[in-house]
């Protein structure tokens, strides 16, 4: 396996934001770690790979330590799976290592998982690769040990379904015709994609699954989860509300996990900020162009209901030009230990205890009549079609090639024929 076979296969991160992943693997780290903490409540994707597709994730790790010369291989997984956890310990080789980590929230975002599993602080503003760290999703580990071109997607069907599940899903298929093939178990349900803490709330099911989904989350549409989406909607509903009721209780910023790391991540001063009529005359902390946007600050911390999370993007925008920080190198809060929000708590406050905490791994067959696929699914430039109107194709067919070095090609999902080319997707009508 080399470097160009992973572009030639349109890989990209499968957890997050969808970085090429043969730029991540040209990096020279010491330590690569796997992160199979997956944080985000009721999803069950990773664990269930890891238990069904234990060889190959290895496969995909060994690939990974070989093409980055990294000599430690960190398994980064919650300390409460254990069956998993003496699997995974029975089948790794030379220079790896698994590494129970705490349930809480979030656990799984790199910047903390590096810190919990190597002890190395990310300085603000800095990449893993300056500590000497690269991470990996675990799905992204399974893409790199398959020989075909990245064509599908694991994702986790949960909330108001009769029953919750793991499918396997063409790229482009449409939420519509995933969540076809389940009982929904309540009316006007709404959508949440990608997770309840930092997923998207979906206006439309004619939306589709990309290299990034991670799940779908239906809850109804009077559900806290939705609601609170909905009054912040926009820049402007977050600033008003500021304005109007936060009492700088500072509870927002004392919990959160970049704070708690060290990093100057302040959604109290956010806050504040919103206070002033006059942008210019607002103080412009640009420590929070560091803030990884968990929402853990608006979904848990806020006694008001109150969206810091919102107030430190709008601060992250009017801080672009200041991409660094020029402070000492920071040290963890004494108190980080005792601040940890546990899942269970979280699933409290965010009322999901009567939904399954569950997501076992189904063979459901999903084969949608049309799939949507997007050109741009990564961090980058968006990929250039290479097909025509009407031309027949064959699933793994290459269908838009990378369009500079970061960029990825994108392939068809399905057989059949071209349907529409667009300037964003090429649409594709499956082969009965």
């Amino acid at each position: 396996m080399t470097i160009q076979n992973i572009k030639n296969k349109g890989i990209v991160g499968a957890g997050g934001a969808g970085f090429p992943t043969h730029i991540k693997l040209q990096a020279c780290p010491d330590v690569l770690i796997m992160n199979a903490a997956e944080c985000e409540p009721l999803l069950h994707k990773d664990k269930e790979l890891l238990l069904h597709f234990t060889d190959e994730i290895l496969e995909g790790f060994r690939i990974a330590l070989s093409l980055t010369g990294a000599k430690r291989g960190i398994i980064g997984i919650k300390e409460k799976h254990h069956a998993l956890i003496d699997l995974l310990k029975s089948r790794i080789s030379q220079f790896m290592e698994v590494m129970p980590i705490g349930d809480f929230y979030p656990a799984g975002d790199e910047v903390i998982l590096i810190y919990l599993t190597t002890g190395r602080i990310i300085q603000p503003g800095q990449l893993p690769i300056s500590e000497g760290c690269v991470v990996q999703n675990v799905e992204t580990l399974y893409n790199l040990a398959q020989s075909e071109p990245l064509t599908d997607k694991f994702l986790t069907i949960a909330g108001e379904v009769d029953k919750p599940l793991t499918v396997k899903v063409p790229i482009g298929t449409s939420f519509r015709d995933v969540l076809s093939h389940f009982d929904i178990t309540t009316r006007n349900a709404q959508v949440r994609s990608g997770g309840l803490m930092m997923g998207i709330l979906e206006s439309s099911l004619d939306a589709v699954v990309t290299k990034t989904t991670g799940g779908l989350i239906l809850l109804p549409s009077d559900h806290a989860c939705i609601t609170m989406y909905q009054r912040y909607a926009t820049p402007d509903q977050t600033d008003r509300m500021a304005k109007a009721a936060c009492d700088q209780c500072s509870f927002c910023t004392e919990l959160c996990p970049r704070y708690l790391l060290g990093h100057p991540v302040r959604p109290e001063i956010a806050m504040r900020n919103r206070m002033f009529t006059r942008q210019d005359m607002s103080y412009h902390h640009n420590g929070n162009a560091f803030c990884c946007e968990c929402n853990l600050c608006t979904m848990y911390s806020c006694p008001e209901g109150l969206d810091p999370k919102g107030a430190t993007v709008i601060e992250k925008k009017m801080s672009r030009d200041f991409p660094s920080w020029g402070g000492l190198p920071v040290t963890s809060h004494p108190l980080m230990n005792y601040r940890k929000v546990p899942t269970q708590k979280l699933k409290q406050r965010l009322d999901i205890i009567r939904y399954r905490d569950e997501g076992p791994l189904s063979d459901l067959k999903i084969e949608p009549k049309f799939v949507r696929i997007p050109l741009k699914q990564h961090i980058g430039t968006p990929a250039k079609s290479v097909v025509k109107l009407d031309q027949q194709i064959k699933r793994n067919d290459l269908i838009a090639e990378a369009d500079g070095e970061i960029s990825v090609p994108v392939h068809a999902s399905v057989d059949g024929t071209v349907f529409e080319i667009t300037e964003n997707e090429i649409v594709i009508q499956r082969q009965p």
